[in-house]
């Protein structure tokens, strides 16, 4: 059985964790209503819930202080491996993919107890695991698209584009996809507005070809936000399309999963 599974921290995160359903699936045969998560600054008790309609395990109470405790946030992405019985060893990385480092002196950290609350103290570095934690860095280097799309959930139309050379530009031009401006009647636009996870938001001019071949480009406004959020050569961003769109103007919203420096 696969050990191991990783969760890109996605809007929402806060309040409660899904399982992979792949995942979740191989436990179902686990009756625990608990799980604990261990990490190296220390060891975190949380209920179970299960969502039988989707066949979906996730973490609850005591999720949120684990996130608290662990200063999360979009972007980041959690490894755990199952070592049997819903425990997990849970190691966590920033949204460049190296592990985050904590304070250990001040990571003598409590149990955080999802039914009584009481707090314990736990904390031995001898158990942290250095070598799991440069597999989880080989093994995920390479953010790639179906991932992506398996971590972030959206109902709203969407694309997903890699960063390649040329999009470093500073006369760079974005191209959306054909199907995708068709299939959401973008064709009569001539403005978008690119929302980043901090909430800023970038206006920017469309620009249409129709011959030789159909295309739909971002262009003037596509450079500064490029330098802005760091991008880099195979990063990935996910263009998610907003309902609050108006007539002559596209919002989106982008989540961007970086690749490893």
């Amino acid at each position: 059985m696969t050990r191991h599974f990783f969760k890109v921290m996605m809007p929402g995160f806060e309040e409660k964790l899904k399982l992979p359903p792949a995942f979740s699936a191989k436990l179902k045969e686990e009756k625990s209503k608990e799980a604990i998560l261990k990490s190296r600054k220390g060891t975190w008790k949380m209920k179970v819930c299960r969502i039988n309609r989707e066949d979906l395990i996730c973490f609850e109470h005591g999720w949120p202080q684990f996130v608290d405790d662990h200063g999360l946030n979009i972007g980041d992405f959690v490894v755990f491996e199952h070592i049997g019985n819903l425990r997990f060893n849970a190691f966590i990385f920033d949204r460049t993919a190296c592990e985050k480092e904590f304070n250990l002196v001040e990571a003598k950290k409590e149990i955080n107890d999802a039914t009584t609350g009481v707090a314990k103290p736990h904390f031995n570095p001898k158990n942290t695991n250095s070598t799991f934690s440069f597999y989880c860095i080989y093994h995920l280097r390479e953010p790639d698209k179906e991932s992506v799309k398996s971590s972030y959930h959206s109902k709203n139309p969407h694309f997903i584009l890699t960063m390649k050379p040329h999009h470093a530009h500073k006369n760079a031009n974005v191209t959306i996809p054909a199907e995708f401006v068709r299939s959401n009647n973008l064709g009569d636009k001539s403005r978008v507005i690119l929302r980043d996870h901090r909430g800023r938001e970038w206006p920017m001019k469309l620009l249409v070809q129709k011959f030789p071949q159909f295309r739909f480009r971002i262009s003037t406004g596509w450079h500064d936000f490029y330098v802005s959020n760091d991008l880099k050569d195979g990063d990935i961003c996910f263009f998610d399309l907003n309902s609050k769109s108006q007539s002559t103007t596209v919002l989106m919203d982008v989540q961007i999963f970086p690749a490893p420096i």
